[in-house]
This record gives structure tokens, C-alpha cells and sequence, in this order.
């Protein structure tokens, strides 16, 4: 490590020495970070609390969150009204081993919302919807591979878990054809056989891979990368069109999308895939994933007439608490809340990107509604192996400027978002940070 990046590095140890501690002391039990998204060098800052959209931290600072618990907090921090149905949910009781009314609440809340879904189950982790829904479609279709977008992300089992990012130049294969990739250890075997893996915003190379392998694909799951990746809607549209056309299931993956709209992106985008995954808003802040689509379908799930071969359960799935959490956060998401979100997130993406071009800096603010991402990177991002030349060096120094200026984000800059208490005042005062922090970075450059 050079002097001059310490120097950033060295005034965020002065000014977080509790955290520090606390990292040191759960290290010593968990391996490491305590959750392995939470960790950026040389440790993780550790929270005191959040309320609206601030979060203070255990030495008393307070930032404005554009991170938002990796965007599942849409309302912010301890809005009142999901506070006060928890509240009286928990003294009915927090678990009772039997239907409590709130999930069928819930339940049909998302079926109104969401024009593709008949039916709906409820889990406990988006890695869950997504494994459920996979399961499904293979048995419903008979068919025994899936097909993946490169760099897509949907959890962490063994289907999913290939080619999740971008894999190494010498692994990864033709563009237009990716190589099927394991990218996390103990996978089985046998799993890179079983999963297609396409490119993002390639058309022509999507209709390709599924028509060659129409007669054994149980469906295409498709992340559309919400706030990381400019995806064209035209290309959602052709993904749907191209699955429909091949008698291919369509999973569309919106466990981030959905807090883009009252219908979720496949709404704004114009497209009806078969089945669909939900998580973070929808558990208003607790543990939750869901998965829901076409009857036919789901009903497959329907043991009250008979077995199927089917099931779905789990001690915690459609816990009472989290679905009355997520059905208060939901209430309070009318489609205003969403237009508010979304004007706010232009002003920002645009504020940032004509910042860039005033200074300089090599550097694009990309997203859609209420989500963003910052990269340090030239020339157009199309898919995950345009994102590998993102400077994250850069994005990490910058990270620790907007710290010291009050502003908590995705510690890689990506994947970050607004929440609904934010107003015009809090983008404006981000955009004004970011300039004064790309040039603080830029000088401890090495």
C-alpha cells in the first residue's frame, strides 16, 4: 500500500476505532466478516441505528444511506407505520405453527400489483425463491438444463452459482457464446453441464443459444441487473419473445427490480414472463423471498387435492412478522412513491454524469428508477466484461472520501439507491460530494 492512499484509509481508522473493534471481536467467531457483502478494507463500519433516510454509526457519525441494506429498505429506516404493524403483530404472536390471515394479504396484494401473477409462494432469502422457482420450471417442462446470463446474479446454490460474474479472460470464453463457469467452490461436479450460460444486450446471440438448445432448456432465468447494467427494455422484450418462441420458460429475476415500480420492471418494460422472484422490499425489511407466475404453473404447488410430487415449505417461510412487514411496506408504496423515486433518480444518474464531463473524470453514473451505480470505466457498458475494466481502485478511494463527507454507499459504488424519505437536497448534496471526492482521490492516485 502507497502513503498516499493510507491517507484516506488512515483518517477512516481515526475516526471509526468502535468499529474496528467490533469487527476484530466477531472475527474471532465468524471467520472472518460477518456477512461477506459487508466488508471492504480494512474493516466494515459498524451501525448504531438508522432512522429515515440517515444511518450513525458506532462512533457517532451520521451519513445519508444511498446503500439502503443493499436496497431492500425502500422506505428508509424505522418508517413508522411498518413499525407499528410489527408491533401488533408481535403481540398476537410471532409464530404460531399455523395461517395467521397476513399472508393471504400479502399474497393477494401481489397478485394485484403484478398483472404475471396468478399465485404466489413466500420464502425466506431471494438464493430460495430463485432454487424453488428453477425447480419448478424443470419439473413442470420436463426438461432438465437452464440457461443463465453472464454475470447474472440469483443466489447461492449450485444452478446459479455458474457464471455469476464475469469469469477470467482465459476461462470465459467467446462473447457471443460464454463458456459455463463455476465462480464459487465445493459446487457440484456436474453442474456446469447443466446451465447455458448467454450474453446481456446480444440479441442475436440469446436466439441462437436457445434455439440450439430448445428441446433440454427448462427456462432462461433473466437478472435484468437493475441499477448495475443499462439494459435496453427492447432486449427484455426480445429475451421474452425469444424464450416464447422456443417453448422456453421465462424466470424473471426481480428480487431488486421490483422497487422500480408498482409492477416491478417486467411493468415498465412490457413483458409477462412465466414465473417471477421477489425478495427485500417485499419482507419490509425482515428475511423474505418469493416466487410467483402463470397457475398452471404454480399450481403445481397444490397438494390440497392430491400429491403432485410437488412441495414447498419451511419452518420460517411466510413467517407473520415479515409478512406483515412487507405488507405495510407496501401500503405505503403507491405509484406517486414511485414517481417520486424515480424523478429523484434521473436528477442524480444526470447530476453525476454532467459532473464527470465538467471535470473530466473518466467515470458514468448508470441505472433505472430508484437504483444507480458509479463506474470509473470508458466507452459503453454492455454486459459484465465491459464492467472488468471499471477502475476499482478508484471507486474504493472514492468510497472513503464520501465517507468523510457523510455519504454511505455500496462500498464498490455499485448497486446503490434512494429511499423515499430522500428529497431533491439529499442528490444535490451527493453530487456535490462526489465531485469533492473524485478529486481527493484522483490526488492519491498512485
Amino acid at each position: 500500500m502507497t502513503q498516499k492512499l493510507a491517507s484516506l484509509e488512515e483518517a477512516y481508522v481515526e475516526r471509526t476505532s468502535r468499529s474496528r473493534e467490533l469487527f476484530e471481536r466477531a472475527s474471532n467467531y465468524t471467520s472472518g466478516p460477518i456477512k461477506g457483502a459487508y466488508f471492504y478494507p480494512p474493516y466494515p463500519l459498524g451501525m448504531e441505528r438508522g432512522e429515515g433516510c440517515y444511518l450513525y454509526d458506532l462512533d457517532g457519525h451520521r451519513y445519508v444511506d444511498f446503500a439502503n441494506h443493499h436496497t431492500a429498505q425502500i422506505l428508509g429506516h424505522n418508517h413508522p407505520k411498518v413499525i407499528e404493524a410489527i408491533r401488533a403483530q408481535m403481540l398476537r404472536g410471532l409464530a404460531v405453527g399455523a395461517p395467521m390471515g397476513v399472508e393471504a394479504e400479502i399474497a393477494e396484494e401481489m397478485c394485484r400489483r403484478v398483472a404475471s401473477v396468478d399465485a404466489i409462494r413466500f420464502v425466506n432469502s431471494g438464493t430460495e425463491a430463485t432454487l424453488h422457482s428453477i425447480r419448478l420450471a424443470r419439473g413442470f417442462s420436463g426438461k432438465p438444463k437452464i440457461a443463465k446470463f453472464e454475470g447474472g446474479y440469483h443466489g447461492s446454490h449450485d444452478l446459479v452459482e455458474v457464471s455469476s460474474s464475469a469469469p477470467p479472460p482465459d476461462k470465459a470464453g467467446p462473447a457471443d457464446a460464454p463458456y459455463s463457469v463455476a465462480t464459487a467452490g465445493g459446487l457440484s461436479p456436474n453442474v456446469t453441464s447443466e446451465v447455458v450460460v448467454l450474453p446481456y444486450n446480444d440479441e442475436a446471440a440469446v436466439e441462437k443459444l436457445v434455439e440450439e438448445h430448445r428441446d433440454e432448456l427448462a427456462c432462461v432465468i433473466f437478472d435484468p441487473k437493475a441499477g448495475t447494467l443499462p439494459l435496453r427494455p427492447e432486449f427484455a422484450r426480445a429475451v421474452r419473445e425469444i424464450t416464447r418462441k422456443n417453448g422456453v420458460l421465462l424466470i424473471f429475476d426481480e428480487i431488486v427490480g421490483f422497487r422500480t415500480g408498482t409492477g416491478g420492471l417486467q411493468a415498465l418494460y412490457g413483458i409477462d414472463p412465466d414465473l417471477t422472484c421477489f425478495g427485500k422490499i417485499v419482507g419490509g425489511g425482515f428475511p423474505v423471498g418469493a416466487f410467483g407466475g402463470r397457475a398452471d404453473i404454480m399450481g403445481l404447488f397444490d397438494t390440497s387435492k392430491g400429491p403432485t410430487g410437488f412441495s414447498q415449505s419451511g419452518t420460517f417461510s411466510a413467517h407473520p412478522v415479515t409478512m406483515t412487514a412487507g405488507l405495510a411496506m407496501l401500503r405505503e408504496l403507491p405509484p406517486e412513491a414511485f414517481e417520486h423515486l424515480s424523478r429523484l433518480g434521473e436528477r442524480l444518474r444526470n447530476g453525476l454524469n454532467n459532473l464527470f464531463s465538467r471535470q473530466g473524470v473518466v467515470a458514468q453514473a448508470v441505472g433505472v428508477g430508484s437504483t444507480f451505480s458509479i463506474y470509473f470505466v470508458e466507452g459503453e457498458i454492455r454486459n459484465e466484461r465491459d464492467l472488468a475494466r471499471n477502475d476499482g481502485a478508484m471507486a474504493y478511494r472514492v468510497f472513503l472520501a464520501l465517507l468523510e463527507q457523510g455519504y454511505f454507499l455500496g462500498h464498490t459504488l455499485s448497486m446503490c439507491c434512494l429511499s423515499l424519505p430522500m428529497q431533491e437536497s439529499h442528490v444535490d448534496g451527493l453530487i456535490e460530494a462526489t465531485g469533492k471526492a473524485v478529486e481527493r482521490a484522483a490526488l492519491e492516485r498512485t
